[in-house]
């Protein structure tokens, strides 16, 4: 009979514990893979891409550059009397006893023999001067006139005013620069401004 009791009472116990223990929760259901849809991407296509809008185009007129007529520059023929002052220059730096000689726009001068023909003296002064190719000078004070005068090997010479210089007392290498100008432009223009002859 005790024994009959102890199995009644240990089957109720054993009963109860399986009744109060708690159960487990229920995994949730996952979706399947197959289940799930990815959003869908539009299909691009290439004719569909609206473009840009271009820049408007301006035209471009051409505009037209009004002529500017290039003044030229006034040739200012000097008479005699506008080179008074270069001639007396010039004069006082040459023998009283040669009376022939031919002067150059920018005070160049040679001097001839006193029997050569005025057309002979004026052919003879060009060509030496156009064949004159520069070389050295020498500068000597004028004797008698405010300036000096350069000399060359070929017989060609040169006045150089002392007003070509402003105020101070000029610099050598300045006089022998200003000869060489002088020399070399009226090669290149041959000008001939005076042409001295003896009284005949």
């Amino acid at each position: 009979m005790r024994r009959l009791f102890f199995y009644l009472v240990l089957s109720s116990i054993i009963f109860s514990c399986v009744k109060d223990k708690p159960k487990a929760p229920a995994t949730p259901k996952m979706p399947e893979v197959s289940d799930v849809k990815a959003p869908e991407v539009p299909e691009v296509i290439e004719d569909s891409v609206p473009e840009p809008p271009k820049p408007p185009v301006e035209e471009v007129k051409e505009v037209k550059k009004p002529v500017v007529k290039k003044k030229k520059p006034k040739v200012v023929n000097k008479k005699r009397e506008d080179y008074k002052s270069l001639i007396f220059n010039v004069q006082l730096g040459i023998n009283p006893d040669r009376k022939n000689w031919v002067l150059f726009k920018n005070g160049t001068y040679m001097v001839f023999p006193n029997n050569t023909a005025e057309k002979d003296a004026r052919r003879a002064a060009k060509k030496l001067l156009s064949n004159y190719k520069g070389g050295s000078i020498t500068i000597t004070k004028s004797a008698f006139a405010k300036g000096w005068i350069a000399s060359t090997s070929t017989g060609i010479y040169n006045y150089i005013d002392r007003d070509a210089f402003g105020k101070g007392i000029p610099k050598q290498e300045n006089i022998l620069k200003k000869g060489q100008d002088n020399l070399t432009t009226d090669a290149k223009n041959l000008e001939i401004i005076y042409i001295n002859r003896p009284k005949e």
